[in-house]
């Protein structure tokens, strides 16, 4: 029987996240302003098109800013994928569950060594859980994440059975 299971997590902003998102929709609305200013008081009609592109681009920049990631466990793999404003998706990594070396409640009690870390989680310590696992690219990869029941539950039928009930105990 195929083992298939997929989760989208949407990353919380950061208050420096915050603070580029405002400064973003303030220059797009003075660059507005000031193009739309000089094409009616100095009749300089085309920097109306100049308007509509600091429109565009600040749309574009805070549109950017919102990000998830999508968790996709299929049979023994989890493919980590990064979505950029719900329209541009990139691979982030695809990992074998069963060649993992540690699962467990992040952050770790103890400080655990890897060559790679991928970070794919919400930014909240809450239900927050890493993977440890042989990469044949990568090396030694530490991937944080955020993995709701569901998601537990497929990795757990894919990674070594003492690493399952590991998770198993984490959770609880």
């Amino acid at each position: 029987m195929d083992n298939y299971c997929e989760q989208i997590v949407t990353k919380k902003k950061t208050p420096a996240e915050i603070t580029k998102t405002l400064a973003a929709v303030l220059g797009a609305l003075l660059g507005v302003a000031a193009c739309m200013f000089f094409s009616i008081y100095k009749g300089i009609i085309f920097l109306s098109i100049f308007a509509a592109g600091f429109l565009w681009l600040g749309i574009w920049v805070i549109s950017n800013m919102n990000i998830e990631y999508e968790y996709i466990v299929t049979n023994n793999e989890m493919d980590i994928d990064k979505i950029i404003g719900k329209r541009k998706r990139k691979r982030m990594i695809t990992v074998d569950l069963s060649k993992s070396d540690d699962i467990g409640r992040y952050p770790p009690e103890s400080d655990i060594e890897a060559e790679t870390t991928v970070h794919a989680t919400s930014g909240l310590a809450k239900n927050a859980h890493y993977l440890l696992v042989k990469h044949k690219e990568y090396g030694k990869v530490k991937v944080i994440f955020n993995p709701n029941e569901k998601l537990r539950e497929a990795i757990a039928l894919e990674i070594p059975k003492s690493l399952s009930a590991k998770l198993n105990n984490n959770v609880k």
